[in-house]
């Protein structure tokens, strides 16, 4: 009868040894396990810690979502900033990747495969109307990068923006630069431009209008298979970071361009880019006038033109161009307060006191672009029938 309790005292150790851990006991022995990470995971985690810390400054003013095999379209530059098309339709058929062509024409940068196979940056000059025999684009220092493809030259013929794989990237492709070295005829070692441009997705283009100061880049992050984000941006000449003091939680949404409203700021650099875009439409609609184009303007029951050349009245044929620009301009703020208002339910306190003031100045801008419109219609077919009339 003594060895009684020391009986029961073991038998009750051994239950508590032996018998399966409840749930709450197996959870919290998980969560203090040790997660063993390899080098390579490590040096990644690394780099996405050291980029996020340099994150760029820069004001997001748009962006629209595209089917993957338009992207090229969506990316319609204006024509002094150059034209992208499929290498194919520049150099020749047996090319498959992306060209760059620069404004004057005569010089194209393009992704091919080279002897291994592997996706690499070539170049090629038009010699009396000839594009030369393509060459490929030479790089100094020692490069690590994988396929290389989506080149975009600079209007200073030297500086180069492309995406590529592997290297010092964080994703699938990620945004390099690199500068073109006059001395030895090739380009320096290419540099990451680091976040918000590069993610752990794949980042495809980085393109820039000089002359209207406005950029867009492409990406697949946070999209379905098939799609990308077509984003617009205000580029910068010098690259300033975000304050070292700035919550890690608000820095690591503006390093993955979680919301463009959050770099907005006051909303002033926005507008102003805004006021830039639609310009730049109005610059496009004027240069497409300048050629012969397919129109359906109604001047009576009777009568309606299919050619600028049709009209008789003086000052019409430039009134009708006025016309097409508006018509461009009012398409553009209905598409732009269409996001707005879809946007708005979705966003914080701070942003929806932004958009309020962003929706009524875009409201404005349609509303008074629809009176342009319909004046220009009406001055044309006033001036047109008095001529019929004469």
């Amino acid at each position: 009868m003594r060895n009684r309790p020391i009986f029961m005292a073991f038998t009750l150790v051994a239950a508590m040894v032996f018998s399966p851990m409840s749930a709450d006991v197996q959870q919290k022995r998980k969560k203090t396990q040790k997660v063993v990470l390899t080098e390579e995971e490590k040096e990644h985690i690394a780099r996405m810690a050291e980029m996020e810390i340099a994150t760029q400054k820069v004001v997001f003013v748009d962006s629209v979502v595209v089917d993957k095999n338009e992207m090229l379209a969506a990316l319609s530059l204006p024509p002094e900033a150059g034209s992208l098309a499929a290498a194919k339709q520049v150099v020749g058929d047996k090319f498959n990747g992306v060209a760059f062509v620069t404004e004057l024409g005569d010089r194209c940068i393009f992704s091919a495969k080279d002897a291994n196979g592997a996706m690499r940056l070539w170049h090629s000059d038009k010699l009396d109307g000839v594009w030369a025999e393509p060459q490929p684009l030479a790089f100094g220092g020692d490069m690590e990068l994988g396929n290389m493809d989506f080149p975009f030259m600079m209007a200073d013929g030297a500086t180069l923006y492309f995406a590529a794989e592997g290297g010092d990237g964080i994703g699938g492709y990620d945004i390099y630069v690199t500068r073109f070295n006059a001395d030895d005829n090739s380009f320096y070692k290419p540099e990451n431009i680091g976040m918000p441009f590069c993610s752990e997705a794949n980042d495809y283009f980085y393109v820039v209008d000089e002359y209207g100061n406005i950029g867009w880049f492409a990406t697949d992050r946070r999209q379905p298979e098939g799609k990308v984000c077509i984003y617009t941006f205000v580029p910068t000449e010098t690259r300033e970071t975000y304050s070292i003091d700035m919550d890690e939680e608000k820095l690591r949404c503006l390093s993955q361009l979680h919301s463009i409203a959050a770099t907005w700021g006051n909303g002033s650099e926005r507008k102003a880019a805004l006021k830039r875009i639609a310009d730049m439409a109005a610059r496009k609609a004027r240069v497409g006038d300048s050629k012969e184009t397919e129109m359906s303007f109604v001047i009576n029951n009777n009568t309606v033109y299919t050619s600028p050349r049709q009209f008789r009245a003086e000052g019409n044929v430039g009134r009708y161009g006025e016309l097409l620009t508006a018509r461009q301009e009012f398409e553009y703020w209905r598409h732009a307060l269409e996001k707005l208002r879809a946007y708005y339910p979705k966003a914080n306190d701070e942003e929806r006191a932004a958009l309020r003031q962003e929706i009524l100045s875009a409201e404005q801008r349609e509303e008074t672009t629809e009176l342009k419109i319909k004046q220009l219609e009406k001055e044309i077919r006033n001036a047109e029938n008095e001529e019929i009339l004469r």
